[in-house]
């Protein structure tokens, strides 16, 4: 925003040269006044004041973006920083034993299930074996009952080995 200002008014050639060295566009004064965060522009009137320059409104008209003070190529990019060949060595390895103990851990936890699904399928495999010793069973040797049987009874014969000798032998519970 340019700032004029009137010289009529002012006498002499060294009043005139004051005068337009203090209304100039020069950058802020000593005392930096910030509006927004954004350095203002800043005047020093004839008698002796600091004038801030209000910012006028954008022309996209959003008032509350801030003003542009550099450009995006002029922010200072940090270089990757470049690792030794023993630090880079000593990161590989380490990461290969992070590796490794998750793989011993993953083996591990994989035996202990298999162990589990084992003892579980042992006490299942030994609870039907008590089971059928405990039943109370009658063994049907008359074959022509089974024709006689209503649905019902049917249902529930089953046959099984009785431990006779390996002969199969139908039963009822």
């Amino acid at each position: 925003m340019d700032v004029q200002v009137d010289r009529t008014d002012v006498g002499s050639s060294e009043e005139k040269h004051e005068a337009v060295g203090k209304a100039s566009d020069c950058p802020p004064t000593d005392g930096v006044v910030s509006v927004g965060g954004v350095p203002a522009q800043t005047y020093e009137a004839i008698d002796g004041t600091t004038v801030v320059i209000p910012r006028g409104k954008p022309k996209s008209g959003r008032t509350w973006k801030n003003l542009r003070t550099k450009r995006h190529s002029d922010i200072k990019k940090d270089k990757p920083l470049w690792t030794t060949w023993n630090k880079k060595m000593q990161q590989r390895a380490e990461k290969q034993s992070i590796k490794l103990f998750q793989k011993e851990l993953k083996e591990l936890k994989q035996k202990q299930m298999e162990e589990k699904r084992k003892r579980q399928e042992e006490h299942k495999k030994h609870k039907l074996e008590n089971e059928r010793k405990s039943e109370i069973v009658q063994p049907i040797r008359n074959t022509a009952k089974i024709k006689r049987m209503k649905k019902k009874q049917l249902r529930q014969i089953q046959k099984r080995d009785t431990g006779n000798i390996g002969r199969v032998v139908n039963e009822v519970k």
